[in-house]
């Protein structure tokens, strides 16, 4: 775990959660303040003038004696005595009746509503009054005491900076508890993928209850490292196999110019020729690897177009019928309608003469042989079925049949290699390619996706008619 909390992310976004989450909360209570404010300062406005109203109506009608005498019945009639305020002074502030009295004792001169400092049963306060001048020149003071407001805007205070305290106390610590979970979690994922890093492809992320986050990364991971796996043991068999299928023929070729030395005349020249054919032999083993490393890399993927089948069975049919009736056998083609597979003409030619050449190679082992080649769209599917009457594959070795360098009769020449480029080519193309053997005889099944519109991707462009 690094020591330095701020480098975490987790911590970071944490934090600014928690940090969002004060900032609403101040908010939120610094709104609630001024309403309430507002709210009690607008009450005790509204009743000191409503009282300083009435009493300036009572000493109209009957006179400053009969006010002294109302002030002292508000004042003690038992209704907020604590905090209610009357004062009668004359111009000069000489105390007539009420209350309190203004500090310092001064002349006011200004009058409606404002705040006053005075002194009531020995202890100072502020007031928040209503100041009106008499016809006699004396001064009437109405209000309250702002004490109860004050008090009540200090608790408020306390208990906001107390929320506001706990909240941010709540922030951090959440945010390092989240930080630390986060981090636990990651833990696992930078062990294992450091021991993969090391070599050990066998690690795997240990996956916990539930579908959150980490483990379904944790899982993706996993099928990642499944398939990594999976090429590397792909990669090293094939670099076994390479080296054990390419080991045989150099040794046999060394083995023979050291023989040709010793050989003369037309001997040495067979053997020269001999070797010649191996040699090229050993350069078709290698362009059909590299043809299939292309094609796994998937990089002609990007040339895909709409590939008219029938004329590509018709071009396959023109070329290999006349091999086919030189050896005894007959090649037939059945087409359903117009397929049009989404794919590259050349590869798919490729892979359709790979198979048309192993059909008619096993078709034609014996007098009679067939070789029948149907093809047909279901949908956003092109379906090729290649049938032949040939012997067929033993089911144990079915499952090998595209492994490179494998040869399911071994009494047959070859590399190995023809359908491993096919199921290269199948897989470029999304497809399928599956085997079956017949009674007798054997059946490949190739699914290809369709292409979208027929009609429109085989139409040529405008300009090529020009």
């Amino acid at each position: 775990m690094s020591l330095r909390p701020w480098s975490s992310m987790a911590f970071r976004l944490a934090l600014v959660y928690g940090g969002l989450l004060l900032l609403t909360m101040v908010v939120v209570l610094t709104i609630f303040y001024v309403q309430m404010v507002s709210v009690f300062s607008q009450r005790m406005d509204q009743e000191a003038k409503m009282d300083l109203q009435r009493l300036e109506q009572h000493a109209q009608e009957h006179g400053e004696q009969s006010l002294r005498q109302e002030i002292d019945r508000l004042l003690s009639d038992g209704v907020d005595s604590q905090t209610e305020i009357a004062i009668l002074t004359d111009a000069r502030n000489n105390f007539l009746a009420g209350n309190a009295r203004i500090l310092p004792r001064r002349t006011l001169s200004t009058f409606g509503m404002r705040e006053l400092r005075l002194e009531r049963q020995g202890r100072t306060m502020t007031g928040r009054v209503a100041v009106a001048q008499l016809p006699s020149g004396n001064l009437l003071i109405v209000g309250s005491d702002m004490d109860a407001l004050e008090d009540i805007e200090e608790r408020f205070m306390r208990a906001s900076l107390t929320a506001v305290v706990i909240v941010l106390v709540l922030a951090v610590s959440g945010s390092v508890a989240f930080r630390r979970l986060v981090d636990d979690r990651a833990a696992s994922i930078r062990q294992t993928m450091l021991q993969v890093a090391n070599g050990d492809l066998g690690q795997r992320i240990p996956l916990a209850g539930g579908d959150d986050e980490f483990t379904r990364l944790g899982r993706d991971i996993n099928r990642m490292l499944d398939q990594i796996e999976l090429l590397m043991d792909g990669v090293r068999h094939v670099s076994n196999t390479i080296a054990h299928n390419l080991r045989t023929p150099l040794t046999r070729v060394l083995l023979q110019l050291r023989s040709a030395r010793h050989l003369g005349g037309q001997e040495q020249q067979r053997l020269l020729e001999h070797l010649e054919q191996e040699v090229q032999g050993l350069g078709t083993v290698f362009d059909k690897l590299l043809q299939i490393a292309e094609l796994e890399s998937g990089m002609r993927r990007q040339e895909f177009c709409a590939v008219d089948i029938p004329g590509l069975l018709a071009d396959i049919a023109d070329l290999y019928a006349p091999v086919a009736e030189e050896n005894g056998c007959t090649l037939e083609l059945d087409i359903e309608g117009l397929p049009c597979a989404l794919g590259d003409g050349d590869l798919l030619a490729n892979a359709l003469a790979n198979l048309v050449e192993n059909a008619l190679k096993y078709a034609c082992s014996e007098a009679g042989g067939h070789v029948r080649i149907a093809a047909r769209q279901q949908g956003e599917v092109v379906e090729l079925r290649l049938q032949d009457n040939g012997p067929g594959v033993p089911p144990e070795r079915l499952a090998r049949i595209t492994d490179r360098f494998y040869r399911a009769h071994e009494h047959q020449p070859g590399h190995g290699l023809g359908l491993s480029s096919v199921q290269a080519i199948v897989q470029l193309h999304n497809g399928s390619l599956q085997f079956a053997n017949l009674a007798p005889g054997f059946e490949v099944q190739l699914r290809l996706p369709a292409a979208a519109q027929r009609a429109a991707a085989l139409m040529p462009p405008a300009s090529a008619g020009l």
